[in-house]
């Protein structure tokens, strides 16, 4: 059967971008992605992926606000293809889930950009997904990031806007955010290496160092290619008190010249330059 072949095919060729991705390796990744858009135009998974490119370069690496820009775009395009699926298949969980997650991560981008009214409105559209996901199928584990992700932003909308939350009627609390994401994290799924991330990113914003070590070094392990989890795992090692540790990993970043996380080797080299001077 042609078609059964050309579905392997393709999944075989999504597990290799999706794996690029985790790496880093993002030049690879948009290659794969932009061949399978041209396999099957209508598959969203290409489309989420590719947006995650510059979510991850902004949000977790630090780049400037034209990757947040660019993640918006893609991930609009994304939402569309995925409704599209949805009107045709609403039983589509895979497409449920990404659909929450990408509403989910623009209302992140749209609070690091101080556009708080923005996060409120995409966090409520995300954690309607979520929602749909658990009754879709009540015990699937990926479903805890989403619901990670929308009480931690709840929980943490600053005071001058949580009049909106308020009257929309969200209820949810940064403990049961990170409680959610920490489950997230021991799924054996791609799942758990995003929620690891977010985990990792938002234990730092909290100073929960010791936690943030815990949970980034398995990525660290997992994807040692990728000097965003390399740099996270050096920072919490730096502070927790082992220097010795994060200078060796800082000078492993400095020797990735990854031309699109200049941001990244950039604080790795500030990082490195400030523990060696602290030792003379």
């Amino acid at each position: 059967m042609p078609g059964a072949e050309l579905t392997t095919e393709y999944e075989q060729k999504l597990e290799r971008g999706i794996k690029a991705f985790y790496k880093a390796d993002w030049d690879e990744a948009r290659i794969v992605f932009e061949e399978l858009k041209e396999d099957d135009e209508n598959d969203p998974r290409a489309y989420f992926f590719d947006a995650m490119i510059p979510f991850w370069k902004y949000f977790f690496a630090g780049e400037p606000s034209e990757s947040a820009e660019a993640f918006l775009e893609k991930s609009e395009i994304a939402l569309e293809t995925g409704k599209k699926r949805m009107d045709e298949d609403p039983g589509d969980t895979t497409t449920v889930l990404m659909m929450g997650g990408l509403y989910g991560y623009r209302g992140l981008v749209a609070a690091g950009e101080r556009q708080y009214r923005t996060a409120v409105r995409s966090g409520a559209s995300g954690y309607s997904y979520t929602r749909k996901l658990m009754q879709m199928s009540s015990d699937n584990p990926d479903a805890l990031i989403g619901q990670g992700v929308f009480h931690y932003m709840v929980g943490t909308v600053p005071g001058e806007v949580r009049w909106l939350v308020n009257m929309i009627g969200l209820r949810g609390d940064k403990e049961t955010g990170f409680e959610k994401l920490e489950e997230a994290s021991q799924t054996e799924t791609y799942t758990s290496s995003d929620a690891r991330m977010i985990l990792t990113y938002l234990y730092h914003e909290e100073e929960k160092f010791g936690d943030a070590l815990r949970i980034v070094e398995p990525l660290v392990q997992q994807w040692p290619e990728n000097i965003i989890f390399r740099y996270y795992y050096a920072l919490s090692l730096e502070k927790t008190g082992n220097k010795d540790d994060a200078r060796e990993q800082y000078r492993t970043i400095l020797e990735n010249d990854h031309p699109e996380l200049s941001a990244i080797r950039t604080k790795g080299e500030e990082r490195l330059r400030e523990i060696m001077a602290s030792a003379e």
